[in-house]
This record gives C-alpha cells, sequence and structure tokens, in this order.
C-alpha cells in the first residue's frame, strides 16, 4: 500500500501541460540503470559551468561534489519526459492506494491513522521524508537530530544561450540562484531550464520567483520571454543529521526506511530504483 500526501505521490509526477506532463525537476543518471524508464535512457554530454567563487556555491549547496547535482560528462536522461514513465506505473493495476494525509503513525500498535482510515503492520517500509515520518510518530527527540534547507524550483521554458544539457552553479553573494539546469527541451514547451533557490532567508514566493527570473537575465542564462514559467516549494533540499541511531529504534518498531527522504541522505535515483 502506498500512503502518500502530495499530488501524484512523488515530484516524480510532473506538471501537467495539456495532454502530456511537464518534469518538476531534471533527472540525471550516472549510469544506464532504473527499471521506471524501461531501458529508454539517452547518453548525453552534460557541461559544468561555475558562476562565481566555488566558496559560494559550497556556502549555499553545501558539497556539491558529493551530491547527485554536482556530477557533469557523459550523463543520462530519459528519452521521454520522466513524469510520462511514472504517470503509466501508477496506471497499472496490483497496488492498493490511498491518498491521504497521515494523522500518527502508533508504532507501538503498528498502526498508520490517516482522515480516512487506519492500517495495521507488520512491516513498515516509509519513503516518507524522515523528520516527517518522525514528526508523525511523536519521536520529538529523534527529530530534533535532523536538519533540512528548504528549496524553491523553478520550471521554464524560455530561449538560453546554454547547450541543451549544461549545470551552472551560482557562488556570487548577491544571488539568491543556488543551481541552474539546461535540460533540453519539450515538445510542448520548448527549451527548458530550471533554477533552484535554497530557502536561507524567509521571503514570500512571488518574490523569490521575481528575483530568481531577474538573476537568471543578469546572468544571460534566459533569454526573450517566458513561455512557460512554475515553481515547486522542496521542503527537504539540503537533509542532515546523525540517521544512524534513528534507523535502529524504527526498526526495532518494524520500519524499514527506503528511498532519498526516507534514509535522509543524498541518494541518486540509480540508488532507490534497483
Amino acid at each position: 500500500m502506498i500512503v502518500d500526501f502530495w499530488e501524484g505521490g512523488s515530484d516524480l509526477y510532473g506538471w501537467s501541460l495539456g495532454s502530456e506532463c511537464l518534469d518538476r525537476v531534471p533527472i540525471f543518471l550516472r549510469r544506464d540503470c532504473c527499471r521506471l524508464f524501461s531501458g529508454s535512457l539517452k547518453e548525453v554530454d552534460v557541461e559544468v559551468v561555475v558562476e562565481g567563487p566555488e566558496s559560494g556555491v559550497a556556502r549555499k549547496l553545501g558539497d556539491v561534489g558529493a551530491s547527485v547535482i554536482g556530477y557533469g560528462g557523459r550523463l543520462f536522461v530519459p528519452a521521454r519526459p520522466a513524469c510520462a514513465y511514472y504517470r503509466e506505473l501508477l496506471r497499472r493495476p496490483g497496488a492498493v492506494r490511498v491518498f491521504s494525509p497521515i494523522t500518527e503513525v502508533d508504532l507501538r500498535s503498528r498502526i498508520v491513522r490517516t482522515y480516512h482510515c487506519e492500517v495495521e503492520y507488520e512491516e513498515l517500509v516509509s519513503t516518507l521524508p524522515l523528520h516527517y515520518f518522525l514528526l508523525k510518530s511523536r519521536l520529538n527527540e529523534l527529530r530534533e537530530r535532523l536538519e533540512y534547507v528548504p528549496a524553491y524550483v523553478l520550471t521554464l521554458a524560455s530561449g538560453t544561450r546554454l547547450k541543451d544539457y549544461t549545470k551552472v552553479f551560482v557562488g556570487h553573494g548577491g544571488y539568491s540562484l543556488g543551481y541552474v539546469a539546461s535540460y533540453g527541451s519539450h515538445p510542448a514547451a520548448g527549451r527548458l531550464v530550471y533554477a533552484l533557490v535554497p530557502l536561507v532567508e524567509k521571503r514570500l514566493r512571488a518574490e523569490i520567483e521575481s528575483r530568481a527570473i531577474a538573476e537568471l537575465k543578469r546572468l544571460k542564462l534566459v533569454e526573450g520571454p517566458l513561455r512557460l514559467a512554475r515553481s515547486l516549494f522542496v521542503k527537504y533540499f539540503i537533509m542532515r543529521g546523525d540517521t544512524e541511531g534513528v534507523r535502529k529504534v524504527l526498526e526495532s518498531y518494524g520500519v524499514v526506511l527506503a528511498g532519498r527522504y526516507g534514509t535522509w541522505s543524498e541518494a541518486s535515483l540509480c540508488d532507490v530504483c534497483q
């Protein structure tokens, strides 16, 4: 069973665009992996560019050398938008799905409570963000061991001087942007640019978007009119904390952690969908 709390159950669900979909985040894979894409990956040459001091990039994004966003060179991308594969997977029969916010995880009784039902379990495999799961399990002392930095991701369809597949890291101190990716093109939208803004300051959503777009134009990373602009709030972008003790406590209650959010680790799609 899948118990989840956001549209489509994953960031991979994408944005709806007419009869098609548009990825909410760019998907780069280090190797030909992940059965989700049914072997239809294509190899592309990804250029990495640093705008400004590398120390500024580290302040915004942490050690990108240890992060899945930091890799360049020969990488793999889905032949179609990743959301198309994911939506096809959701349509396959054979699984019971309850899309409902969780109100409580009763670890002693081994019951997950939602607004609509109670679910008993013997073993619970959780891919929910670990910080969120500990909140719903009322394990506040363990939750305090975890830290995170949120971010906004902008999906833009626009002209750009960048090559089809380019990663740009912005280290300038006066810029809110941390990471920009040119990600080929979409048949219904055109050239795609993704921009990531770590939220080190509290700002209104409209202010974040307008400032990020102004910075993209100032750096000449987007050109001409925007044909499409959408944004996604990622609460758990950078995740930190000691998870070993947390994992052992949850295992004693029959809970197995999985996925990038669930294990609270910098795992790639290849790592989580073997």
